[in-house]
């Protein structure tokens, strides 16, 4: 009853004028803001995450605010794209994608006052995007270790990987090309072991690379407000949301019953995950503990700052 009713309520959401802020423009009208010069004013935040970390829902909260737009995944197409030359190193020209990013955040100034941009595809881009579009704060989202990787399993990460010999880069065909794009695999020696791990293997080595590029990038980024999320410490979590508003200076303060409900405003929500830890089998429990103690044991040092 609880899925269908959120299926329910997340339909009538889309056709509602708070979700027509965030959704994809074409680039004519986004050619319209160019000129649109940012004061102070005007906020832009930036927010870096592995993926199934609560970034959609984050940016909701954002977004249900008169005087912001929370986007995520606006252009995933280009966005996974961007990921996939920045990880393998490709020589690619990419200063129109950054021209779209751009573009697309003054629109949001231009309109709501300030833009809050959130995606996946940005994890090894921290320093480049902060360089080039300047943003006032930048977030770090991450999610527990063993809650992602029961996500991303549950929505088929590396499901066409077992077994087969590919070389690095690679293409998984999917239904979609952003997610043809967004599955990384090592581009390095350590491949070949890579492959003869379990998809649970597999997926702990993606969430760990993904996780350690943000929390390297972080440190080396200078002169901007840095502020990081575990999703565990504000999910449903009014005080903290208070917190916030406070920082960001949100319009029309939520009360409790629509921040609880703003789960409600966010995509691909979980209610039952088909493949949890405690299923997990020895090796795939050996496989993900011996990755993340070598690969990224960092994440109960991190602590959320708002």
């Amino acid at each position: 009853m609880n899925n269908i009713s959120y299926k329910i309520k997340n339909i009538f959401f889309k056709y509602s004028e708070e979700a027509k802020k965030f959704k994809r423009p074409n680039y004519d009208e986004l050619k319209k803001h160019q000129n649109f010069q940012k004061t102070n004013y005007n906020k832009l935040a930036l927010s870096f995450g592995a993926g199934r970390s609560g970034q959609n829902w984050f940016s909701k909260i954002f977004n249900s605010h008169l005087n912001w737009v929370g986007s995520c995944e606006r252009f995933a197409d280009y966005e996974a794209f961007y990921r996939y030359v920045c990880y393998y190193k490709l020589p690619v020209f990419r200063d129109e994608f950054f021209k779209l990013l751009e573009l697309a955040s003054k629109r949001d100034m231009f309109k709501h006052q300030n833009s809050f941009v959130s995606s996946p595809y940005f994890s090894f881009g921290v320093e480049e995007l902060s360089d080039r579009l300047k943003p006032d704060y930048i977030f770090f989202n991450i999610r527990n270790p063993i809650k992602t990787v029961e996500s991303l399993y549950e929505k088929g990460w590396y499901l066409n990987f077992d077994g087969k010999k590919i070389k690095s880069p690679s293409i998984d065909i999917t239904l979609d090309q952003y997610r043809s794009f967004s599955r990384i695999v090592p581009n390095s020696d350590y491949l070949n072991d890579w492959l003869r791990l379990t998809r649970i293997g597999k997926i702990t080595w993606f969430w760990c690379t993904i996780n350690k590029s943000i929390y390297n990038s972080f440190s080396a980024v200078q002169n901007i407000k840095k502020y990081y999320i575990k999703l565990e410490d504000i999910n449903q979590n009014y005080d903290l949301y208070l917190k916030l508003s406070d920082n960001f200076k949100f319009q029309n303060l939520m009360s409790k019953k629509q921040f609880y409900n703003v789960i409600n405003k966010s995509e691909n929500y979980e209610f039952h995950l088909k493949y949890e830890y405690k299923n997990w089998n020895n090796q795939e429990k050996k496989e993900f503990e011996e990755i993340i103690n070598n690969l990224f044991p960092y994440y109960d040092e991190i602590k959320t700052k708002i």
